[in-house]
């Protein structure tokens, strides 16, 4: 949830700066990204009990989304120009701390 938010921190920064520190704001998210992963892939399947090993391959299959969110950016950087396009990746990062929130809720009540 930490770095969710502060991957969409990053990109908001990057959003409304230029120069190095837009720079070093959205190569900000990469490091946030890489860090969430392990989080993402443990919760997703937290709490399957026998359906885990159905989730987790489900899981593996959707990292297709990173194969379409970049022509998705790529797309509108050409309509709206490459700066602004990074509103791709503030979404994807509230959607991953909606997520975080999300599944916290889950998991206490299951506890």
């Amino acid at each position: 949830m930490v770095f969710g938010l502060l991957g969409v921190i990053a990109m908001l920064i990057g959003l409304i700066t230029t120069g190095n520190i837009a720079i070093y704001a959205f190569m900000s998210g990469g490091l946030f990204c890489s860090i969430m992963w392990p989080c993402i892939f443990s919760l997703s399947v937290s709490g399957l009990g026998r359906y885990t090993s159905q989730g987790s391959a489900f899981l593996i299959m959707m990292i297709l989304g990173g194969g379409i969110i970049p022509p998705l950016q790529g797309k509108l950087a050409d309509i709206i120009g490459i700066h602004p396009s990074y509103i791709i990746p503030v979404l994807c990062f509230a959607y991953l701390t909606f997520f975080a929130v999300r599944v916290k809720g889950i998991l206490k009540s299951q506890a």
